[in-house]
């Protein structure tokens, strides 16, 4: 079992909160090289300080010119890239009782949970293929297995993170890429802090993340989402059942 860790170059998308930011501390103390992106200056200056030993880039992952831009500097000051973590996203609660909603947050949900981590994939498999030991880990959700009644959008989106990531890892079964799914529940973070009920940890989820890497799982079930493969063979329509009412 090859180890991820010193040495390797990681790159985290939404790096400087919640889940991100746990994945960017624990490469980090296990002496990779980490880059890490955020749409916040501020944010990305605080942590790039925090962590002298992490790059910290300003860059919106929705954006292509903007992914070019980040791959470009990678490229010069690395050479290649060993792991790529499409991790960014946010739960945003819709109620389409409301409708018609705002057609700019209807389209920024998606561009953000779904259409950031297509983009990003497609913008750093060239600096992959220079790697020796090439990972791509994609951020899911539960929700992306079963929905939530809370939020649609996100569960959709996240819906189809699943079939892009196992799509993808048919493509590329012959390239040396190991492409894995990271499959949260509902983590502690504060996006959910008005929400009472069993949280993982970030840390938790970052340290079940890379041990998935190690091993070269194609997904990775963490907390009470482990049920989920179990649940959808045996009762499908009790977990239906459940996640649409959390």
């Amino acid at each position: 079992m090859n180890k991820i860790g010193k040495g390797q170059v990681a790159l985290v998308t939404g790096g400087t909160s919640g889940i991100g930011l746990a994945l960017v501390e624990a490469l980090h103390a296990r002496g990779a090289r980490v880059w890490f992106c955020a749409r916040d200056t501020r944010a990305v200056a605080a942590l790039e300080s925090r962590l002298p030993a992490a790059k910290g880039c300003v860059c919106d992952v929705t954006v292509t010119p903007a992914l070019l831009m980040l791959a470009a500097e990678i490229e010069a000051s690395e050479g290649r890239l060993d792991v790529l973590i499409a991790n960014a996203g946010a739960l945003l609660e819709l109620d389409f009782n409301e409708a018609p909603l705002d057609d700019n947050v209807l389209r920024a949900d998606i561009d953000l949970n779904l259409t950031a981590a297509v983009l990003t994939v497609n913008v750093f498999i060239p600096l992959l293929k220079r790697s020796t030991m090439p990972h791509i880990v994609v951020m899911g959700s539960g929700f992306g297995w079963s929905p939530t009644a809370r939020a649609p959008l996100y569960s959709a989106s996240k819906a189809g993170i699943r079939a892009f990531v196992k799509a993808l890892r048919a493509q590329l079964r012959l390239s040396g890429l190991h492409v894995m799914e990271v499959v949260p529940p509902t983590v502690d973070t504060p996006a959910v802090a008005h929400r009472s009920g069993p949280k993982l940890a970030p840390s938790e989820l970052a340290s079940a993340t890379l041990n998935g890497l190690d091993r070269r799982l194609p997904a990775v079930f963490a907390g009470q989402t482990r049920f989920i493969p179990f649940l959808l063979r045996l009762a499908p329509a009790t977990l239906e059942r459940m996640t649409l009412r959390s």
